[in-house]
Protein backbone atom coordinates (compact mmCIF):
# COMPACT_ATOMS: atom_id res chain seq x y z
CA UNK A 1 0.00 0.00 0.00
CA UNK A 2 1.61 3.41 -1.07
CA UNK A 3 2.00 6.41 1.53
CA UNK A 4 -0.50 8.09 0.58
CA UNK A 5 -2.97 6.08 0.22
CA UNK A 6 -1.91 5.36 4.31
CA UNK A 7 -2.39 8.68 4.81
CA UNK A 8 -5.54 9.24 3.12
CA UNK A 9 -6.96 6.43 5.27
CA UNK A 10 -5.84 7.77 8.15
CA UNK A 11 -7.17 11.19 6.89
CA UNK A 12 -10.43 9.83 6.26
CA UNK A 13 -10.86 7.85 9.16
CA UNK A 14 -9.79 10.74 11.58
CA UNK A 15 -12.82 13.21 9.92
CA UNK A 16 -15.51 10.10 10.04
CA UNK A 17 -14.53 10.03 13.79
CA UNK A 18 -15.08 13.53 14.27
CA UNK A 19 -18.20 14.03 12.41
CA UNK A 20 -19.38 11.03 14.40
CA UNK A 21 -18.66 13.24 17.63
CA UNK A 22 -19.97 16.36 16.32
CA UNK A 23 -23.48 14.11 15.48
CA UNK A 24 -22.94 13.09 19.24
CA UNK A 25 -22.28 16.72 20.86
CA UNK A 26 -24.78 18.02 18.95
CA UNK A 27 -27.77 15.67 19.39
CA UNK A 28 -30.09 16.36 21.98
CA UNK A 29 -30.42 13.93 25.07
CA UNK A 30 -33.22 11.32 25.68
CA UNK A 31 -33.11 9.94 28.92
CA UNK A 32 -33.80 6.26 29.32
CA UNK A 33 -35.84 4.97 31.66
CA UNK A 34 -33.38 3.77 33.85
CA UNK A 35 -31.45 7.17 34.06
CA UNK A 36 -35.00 8.63 34.97
CA UNK A 37 -35.70 6.25 38.09
CA UNK A 38 -32.07 6.63 39.12
CA UNK A 39 -31.81 10.35 39.06
CA UNK A 40 -33.79 13.26 38.55
CA UNK A 41 -34.62 15.16 35.03
CA UNK A 42 -32.80 18.84 35.96
CA UNK A 43 -29.32 16.81 36.97
CA UNK A 44 -29.52 14.76 33.59
CA UNK A 45 -30.11 17.82 32.25
CA UNK A 46 -27.18 20.19 33.62
CA UNK A 47 -25.12 17.02 33.19
CA UNK A 48 -25.91 16.63 29.67
CA UNK A 49 -25.59 20.40 29.07
CA UNK A 50 -22.32 20.50 30.73
CA UNK A 51 -20.71 17.12 29.05
CA UNK A 52 -21.74 18.53 25.61
CA UNK A 53 -20.69 21.86 25.73
CA UNK A 54 -17.04 20.47 26.74
CA UNK A 55 -16.87 18.15 24.00
CA UNK A 56 -17.57 20.65 21.62
CA UNK A 57 -14.87 23.00 22.76
CA UNK A 58 -12.81 19.78 22.51
CA UNK A 59 -13.79 19.20 19.00
CA UNK A 60 -13.42 22.30 17.78
CA UNK A 61 -9.90 22.30 19.85
CA UNK A 62 -9.06 19.47 17.88
CA UNK A 63 -9.90 21.04 14.33
CA UNK A 64 -7.41 24.39 15.04
CA UNK A 65 -4.83 21.78 15.64
CA UNK A 66 -5.24 19.94 12.68
CA UNK A 67 -5.66 22.75 10.72
CA UNK A 68 -2.38 24.46 12.20
CA UNK A 69 -0.63 21.09 11.41
CA UNK A 70 -2.07 21.01 8.20
CA UNK A 71 -0.91 24.38 7.23
CA UNK A 72 2.51 23.51 8.14
CA UNK A 73 2.71 20.63 6.01
CA UNK A 74 1.67 22.35 2.85
CA UNK A 75 4.19 25.44 3.92
CA UNK A 76 6.55 22.91 4.02
CA UNK A 77 6.47 20.97 1.48
CA UNK A 78 6.26 23.92 -0.64
CA UNK A 79 8.52 26.28 0.38
CA UNK A 80 11.29 24.35 3.01
CA UNK A 81 11.75 21.39 1.26
CA UNK A 82 15.80 22.37 1.27
CA UNK A 83 15.83 23.12 5.03
CA UNK A 84 18.15 21.29 6.73
CA UNK A 85 19.04 23.22 10.10
CA UNK A 86 21.15 21.51 12.92
CA UNK A 87 19.81 20.20 15.83
CA UNK A 88 19.68 22.80 18.05
CA UNK A 89 17.81 25.39 15.00
CA UNK A 90 15.46 22.51 14.57
CA UNK A 91 14.87 22.32 18.57
CA UNK A 92 13.98 25.98 18.14
CA UNK A 93 11.99 25.13 15.46
CA UNK A 94 9.87 22.91 16.96
CA UNK A 95 9.18 24.62 20.20
CA UNK A 96 7.88 27.62 17.95
CA UNK A 97 6.04 25.11 16.16
CA UNK A 98 4.08 24.14 19.70
CA UNK A 99 4.22 27.53 21.52
CA UNK A 100 1.88 28.67 18.09
CA UNK A 101 -0.35 26.02 18.40
CA UNK A 102 -0.70 26.90 22.38
CA UNK A 103 -1.46 30.55 21.45
CA UNK A 104 -4.31 29.26 18.65
CA UNK A 105 -5.92 27.09 21.18
CA UNK A 106 -5.17 29.04 24.44
CA UNK A 107 -8.91 30.88 23.96
CA UNK A 108 -10.68 27.36 23.79
CA UNK A 109 -8.44 26.17 26.84
CA UNK A 110 -9.65 28.78 29.17
CA UNK A 111 -13.08 28.80 28.28
CA UNK A 112 -12.91 25.09 28.80
CA UNK A 113 -11.30 24.86 31.82
CA UNK A 114 -11.95 28.05 33.31
CA UNK A 115 -15.25 29.62 32.16
CA UNK A 116 -16.95 26.50 31.58
CA UNK A 117 -15.52 24.71 34.87
CA UNK A 118 -17.42 27.68 37.15
CA UNK A 119 -20.41 28.39 35.18
CA UNK A 120 -21.33 24.65 35.72
CA UNK A 121 -20.27 24.86 39.56
CA UNK A 122 -17.25 22.60 38.89
CA UNK A 123 -13.90 24.93 40.12
CA UNK A 124 -13.06 26.94 42.70
CA UNK A 125 -9.97 28.54 40.92
CA UNK A 126 -9.09 31.51 40.81
CA UNK A 127 -7.43 32.60 37.12
CA UNK A 128 -4.58 33.83 38.48
CA UNK A 129 -4.29 29.89 40.00
CA UNK A 130 -6.24 28.22 36.44
CA UNK A 131 -3.42 30.64 34.27
CA UNK A 132 0.03 29.38 36.55
CA UNK A 133 -1.54 25.78 36.42
CA UNK A 134 -1.77 25.90 32.35
CA UNK A 135 1.29 27.76 31.75
CA UNK A 136 3.35 24.81 33.87
CA UNK A 137 1.54 21.90 32.16
CA UNK A 138 2.37 23.59 29.11
CA UNK A 139 6.17 24.33 29.93
CA UNK A 140 6.00 20.45 31.05
CA UNK A 141 4.33 19.42 27.91
CA UNK A 142 6.66 21.75 25.83
CA UNK A 143 9.77 20.38 26.79
CA UNK A 144 9.37 16.94 26.30
CA UNK A 145 7.69 17.62 22.82
CA UNK A 146 10.81 19.81 21.97
CA UNK A 147 13.11 16.64 23.39
CA UNK A 148 10.87 13.97 21.37
CA UNK A 149 10.72 15.49 18.36
CA UNK A 150 14.44 16.93 18.23
CA UNK A 151 15.33 13.22 18.64
CA UNK A 152 13.14 12.04 16.08
CA UNK A 153 14.38 14.36 13.73
CA UNK A 154 17.94 13.43 14.16
CA UNK A 155 17.43 9.55 14.15
CA UNK A 156 15.96 9.93 10.51
CA UNK A 157 18.71 12.19 9.51
CA UNK A 158 21.09 10.17 10.57
CA UNK A 159 19.55 6.41 10.48
CA UNK A 160 17.27 6.68 7.03
CA UNK A 161 16.65 3.14 7.22
CA UNK A 162 16.23 1.98 10.76
CA UNK A 163 15.06 4.86 12.73
CA UNK A 164 11.60 3.89 13.27
CA UNK A 165 13.19 0.49 14.99
CA UNK A 166 15.20 3.42 17.08
CA UNK A 167 12.67 5.38 18.19
CA UNK A 168 10.16 2.34 19.47
CA UNK A 169 12.55 1.09 21.61
CA UNK A 170 13.75 4.97 22.89
CA UNK A 171 9.85 5.66 23.28
CA UNK A 172 9.54 2.85 25.30
CA UNK A 173 12.29 3.86 27.56
CA UNK A 174 10.92 7.17 27.66
CA UNK A 175 7.27 5.61 28.72
CA UNK A 176 8.86 3.80 31.58
CA UNK A 177 10.70 6.25 32.82
CA UNK A 178 7.86 8.56 32.56
CA UNK A 179 5.81 6.32 34.79
CA UNK A 180 8.16 6.02 37.71
CA UNK A 181 9.28 10.18 37.55
CA UNK A 182 5.76 11.46 37.14
CA UNK A 183 4.56 11.32 40.40
CA UNK A 184 7.65 12.04 41.80
CA UNK A 185 8.49 15.49 39.55
CA UNK A 186 5.36 16.40 37.71
CA UNK A 187 2.20 15.73 40.26
CA UNK A 188 4.05 17.97 42.88
CA UNK A 189 4.53 20.91 40.50
CA UNK A 190 -0.24 20.95 40.58
CA UNK A 191 -0.87 19.49 44.31
CA UNK A 192 0.39 19.45 47.82
CA UNK A 193 0.48 16.03 49.00
CA UNK A 194 0.57 15.10 52.41
CA UNK A 195 -0.07 11.17 54.29
CA UNK A 196 -3.35 9.63 54.76
CA UNK A 197 -3.98 10.69 58.37
CA UNK A 198 -6.66 8.74 59.13
CA UNK A 199 -5.69 6.04 60.91
CA UNK A 200 -8.13 3.67 60.62
CA UNK A 201 -9.07 4.66 56.97
CA UNK A 202 -5.73 3.87 56.11
CA UNK A 203 -5.28 0.77 58.03
CA UNK A 204 -8.35 -0.38 56.12
CA UNK A 205 -7.05 0.62 52.63
CA UNK A 206 -3.65 -1.27 53.83
CA UNK A 207 -5.69 -4.76 54.58
CA UNK A 208 -7.63 -4.45 51.52
CA UNK A 209 -4.54 -4.29 49.70
CA UNK A 210 -3.12 -7.26 51.16
CA UNK A 211 -6.28 -9.26 50.56
CA UNK A 212 -5.46 -8.78 46.60
CA UNK A 213 -1.99 -9.66 47.13
CA UNK A 214 -0.33 -6.51 46.72
CA UNK A 215 2.28 -4.11 48.67
CA UNK A 216 0.97 -0.70 48.29
CA UNK A 217 3.79 1.89 50.18
CA UNK A 218 1.69 4.63 50.51
CA UNK A 219 -1.34 6.00 50.50
CA UNK A 220 -1.42 9.90 49.76
CA UNK A 221 -4.22 12.90 50.03
CA UNK A 222 -4.20 15.11 47.35
CA UNK A 223 -5.20 18.98 47.92
CA UNK A 224 -7.75 19.01 44.85
CA UNK A 225 -10.26 20.90 46.88
CA UNK A 226 -7.93 24.18 45.49
CA UNK A 227 -9.26 23.35 42.20
CA UNK A 228 -11.86 21.72 41.73
CA UNK A 229 -15.21 20.14 43.52
CA UNK A 230 -14.83 17.01 41.41
CA UNK A 231 -13.81 13.60 43.74
CA UNK A 232 -11.31 10.98 42.34
CA UNK A 233 -8.46 8.72 43.60
CA UNK A 234 -6.15 6.87 41.13
CA UNK A 235 -3.10 5.08 41.46
CA UNK A 236 0.23 6.08 39.91
CA UNK A 237 3.83 4.99 39.51
CA UNK A 238 5.80 2.12 39.13
CA UNK A 239 8.48 0.09 41.61
CA UNK A 240 9.35 2.51 44.34
CA UNK A 241 7.40 5.64 42.88
CA UNK A 242 3.88 3.40 42.65
CA UNK A 243 1.36 4.99 45.44
CA UNK A 244 -2.59 5.88 45.90
CA UNK A 245 -3.45 9.32 45.58
CA UNK A 246 -6.95 10.20 47.11
CA UNK A 247 -8.98 14.01 46.34
CA UNK A 248 -9.41 15.85 49.32
CA UNK A 249 -12.63 16.19 47.78
CA UNK A 250 -13.62 12.59 48.07
CA UNK A 251 -13.08 12.26 51.56
CA UNK A 252 -14.80 15.64 52.79
CA UNK A 253 -17.34 14.48 50.67
CA UNK A 254 -18.42 10.91 50.54
CA UNK A 255 -19.02 8.74 53.30
CA UNK A 256 -15.87 6.78 54.59
CA UNK A 257 -17.22 3.64 52.89
CA UNK A 258 -17.56 5.18 49.55
CA UNK A 259 -14.22 6.67 49.87
CA UNK A 260 -12.96 2.69 50.38
CA UNK A 261 -14.73 1.55 47.34
CA UNK A 262 -12.99 4.10 45.14
CA UNK A 263 -9.88 3.08 46.66
CA UNK A 264 -11.14 -0.49 46.13
CA UNK A 265 -10.95 -0.02 42.30
CA UNK A 266 -7.71 1.48 42.06
CA UNK A 267 -6.25 -1.63 44.30
CA UNK A 268 -7.70 -3.15 41.66
CA UNK A 269 -5.76 -2.09 38.88
CA UNK A 270 -2.83 -3.05 40.59
CA UNK A 271 -3.89 -6.39 41.21
CA UNK A 272 -4.58 -7.14 37.05
CA UNK A 273 -1.35 -5.45 35.87
CA UNK A 274 -3.36 -2.77 34.36
CA UNK A 275 -0.26 -0.52 34.57
CA UNK A 276 1.98 -2.64 32.74
CA UNK A 277 -0.64 -4.15 30.38
CA UNK A 278 -1.37 -0.52 29.27
CA UNK A 279 2.81 -0.06 28.29
CA UNK A 280 2.59 -3.29 27.03
CA UNK A 281 -0.14 -2.14 24.22
CA UNK A 282 1.54 1.32 24.09
CA UNK A 283 4.39 -0.83 22.86
CA UNK A 284 2.88 -2.41 20.20
CA UNK A 285 0.50 0.82 19.28
CA UNK A 286 4.43 3.14 19.20
CA UNK A 287 6.26 0.64 16.87
CA UNK A 288 2.97 0.30 14.53
CA UNK A 289 2.77 4.23 14.77
CA UNK A 290 6.29 4.86 13.51
CA UNK A 291 6.28 1.95 11.05
CA UNK A 292 3.09 3.39 9.12
CA UNK A 293 5.39 6.75 9.49
CA UNK A 294 8.41 5.28 8.00
CA UNK A 295 6.76 4.22 4.65
CA UNK A 296 4.67 7.37 4.13
CA UNK A 297 8.26 9.15 4.71
CA UNK A 298 10.09 6.93 2.76
CA UNK A 299 7.88 6.86 -0.12
CA UNK A 300 6.96 10.21 0.02
CA UNK A 301 11.34 11.05 -0.92
CA UNK A 302 12.68 12.42 1.96
CA UNK A 303 14.49 9.64 3.44
CA UNK A 304 15.22 6.45 2.07
CA UNK A 305 18.13 4.57 0.52
CA UNK A 306 20.10 7.58 0.05
CA UNK A 307 23.58 8.18 2.21
CA UNK A 308 22.51 9.14 5.78
CA UNK A 309 21.41 12.76 6.70
CA UNK A 310 21.68 13.82 2.52
CA UNK A 311 17.75 13.73 1.76
CA UNK A 312 15.51 13.98 5.21
CA UNK A 313 14.81 17.74 5.87
CA UNK A 314 12.75 19.28 8.48
CA UNK A 315 9.57 18.80 6.66
CA UNK A 316 9.93 14.99 8.00
CA UNK A 317 8.85 16.67 11.75
CA UNK A 318 5.99 18.70 9.82
CA UNK A 319 4.72 15.42 8.28
CA UNK A 320 5.05 13.68 11.71
CA UNK A 321 3.69 15.87 13.76
CA UNK A 322 0.25 15.76 11.56
CA UNK A 323 0.39 12.02 10.57
CA UNK A 324 1.40 11.02 14.05
CA UNK A 325 -1.73 13.43 15.68
CA UNK A 326 -4.55 11.72 13.24
CA UNK A 327 -3.09 8.69 13.84
CA UNK A 328 -3.42 8.54 17.47
CA UNK A 329 -7.08 10.24 17.10
CA UNK A 330 -7.89 7.37 14.99
CA UNK A 331 -6.75 4.95 17.35
CA UNK A 332 -8.92 6.18 20.56
CA UNK A 333 -11.70 3.87 20.19
CA UNK A 334 -9.78 0.68 20.20
CA UNK A 335 -7.17 2.33 22.92
CA UNK A 336 -11.13 3.52 24.82
CA UNK A 337 -12.20 0.05 24.13
CA UNK A 338 -9.12 -1.70 25.94
CA UNK A 339 -9.54 0.70 29.23
CA UNK A 340 -13.53 0.27 29.09
CA UNK A 341 -12.44 -3.59 29.65
CA UNK A 342 -9.54 -2.75 31.97
CA UNK A 343 -12.37 -0.91 34.15
CA UNK A 344 -15.27 -3.36 34.35
CA UNK A 345 -12.53 -5.66 35.04
CA UNK A 346 -11.39 -3.39 38.27
CA UNK A 347 -15.12 -2.65 39.35
CA UNK A 348 -16.04 -6.47 39.70
CA UNK A 349 -12.95 -6.97 42.08
CA UNK A 350 -13.42 -3.91 43.76
CA UNK A 351 -17.14 -5.05 44.91
CA UNK A 352 -15.67 -8.26 45.81
CA UNK A 353 -12.72 -6.44 48.09
CA UNK A 354 -15.76 -4.34 49.58
CA UNK A 355 -18.37 -7.05 49.66
CA UNK A 356 -21.51 -4.57 49.25
CA UNK A 357 -23.09 -4.47 45.91
CA UNK A 358 -25.24 -1.57 47.19
CA UNK A 359 -22.58 0.47 48.04
CA UNK A 360 -21.21 0.89 44.53
CA UNK A 361 -24.47 1.91 43.48
CA UNK A 362 -24.64 4.17 46.24
CA UNK A 363 -21.33 5.53 45.22
CA UNK A 364 -21.46 5.77 41.21
CA UNK A 365 -24.91 7.90 41.69
CA UNK A 366 -23.56 9.87 44.05
CA UNK A 367 -19.75 10.49 42.05
CA UNK A 368 -21.94 11.45 38.74
CA UNK A 369 -23.66 14.14 41.05
CA UNK A 370 -20.47 15.47 42.12
CA UNK A 371 -18.81 14.97 38.83
CA UNK A 372 -21.67 16.20 36.25
CA UNK A 373 -21.42 12.67 34.70
CA UNK A 374 -23.64 11.75 31.77
CA UNK A 375 -24.47 8.62 33.09
CA UNK A 376 -25.94 7.09 29.72
CA UNK A 377 -23.63 9.15 27.16
CA UNK A 378 -24.51 9.27 23.82
CA UNK A 379 -23.74 5.70 22.26
CA UNK A 380 -21.09 6.96 19.86
CA UNK A 381 -19.40 9.28 22.12
CA UNK A 382 -19.05 6.56 24.27
CA UNK A 383 -17.59 4.16 22.04
CA UNK A 384 -15.04 6.66 20.77
CA UNK A 385 -13.91 8.65 24.14
CA UNK A 386 -14.81 6.95 27.18
CA UNK A 387 -12.40 5.82 29.07
CA UNK A 388 -14.62 4.01 32.12
CA UNK A 389 -18.38 2.60 31.13
CA UNK A 390 -21.00 5.08 31.83
CA UNK A 391 -22.61 5.16 35.42
CA UNK A 392 -25.68 3.46 33.72
CA UNK A 393 -23.42 0.23 33.01
CA UNK A 394 -21.34 0.39 36.51
CA UNK A 395 -24.28 0.41 37.90
CA UNK A 396 -25.88 -2.48 36.30
CA UNK A 397 -22.84 -4.45 36.83
CA UNK A 398 -23.09 -3.61 41.00
CA UNK A 399 -26.81 -4.85 41.15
Amino acid sequence: MGSSKIFLIVLGAAFLIIAALFLGAYSRPVFSAEALALFDADFLERAADYQRASLRISLMRTLINWAGLGALVFFGWNYFSRFRPPLLTAAACIALIFIALYLLTLPLDYYRGFVLEHRFGLSTQTFASWLADNLKSSAVSLVISVMIFTGFYALVKYFPLRWWIYAGVISIFLMLAGSYLYPLLIDPLFYRFEPMRDEGMNTRILDMAEQAGIQVREVLVADASRRTVKANAYFTGLGSSKRIVVYDTLLTGFSREEALAVIAHEIAHWKYSHILKGILLSAVQIFISLYLLFLVLQESGITGMAAAGSRADFRVVATALLFITLLSFVALPIQNAVSRSFERQADRAAIELTGSKELHVTLHRNLARANLGDVDPHPLVKAILYTHPSTLERIKLAE
